[in-house]
């Protein structure tokens, strides 16, 4: 199993790219992130592994955590 991503910037329409607390990207994290209109972040892992992940449908699937539900709106 590979090491969890640790978030470094978040995204919003309104904001844009805004620095965050870096914390590990989980499953329960990124559902936390989308209920705050979050839609990207920039996530690490190791020194140079950098990536922008879409939270549309984060775990990925095939993943061991399935996707939460969508919350009504």
């Amino acid at each position: 199993m590979t090491r969890p991503r640790t978030v470094t910037h978040t995204y919003t329409l309104d904001g844009g790219w805004q620095k965050a607390d870096h914390e590990l990207l989980t499953p329960e994290h990124a559902e936390l992130l989308r209920g705050r209109g979050v839609t990207m972040v920039r996530a690490r892992r190791g020194l140079f592994d950098v990536r922008e992940v879409s939270l549309r449908e984060y775990p990925p699937r095939g993943s061991e955590h399935p996707p939460a539900p969508p919350t009504p709106s």
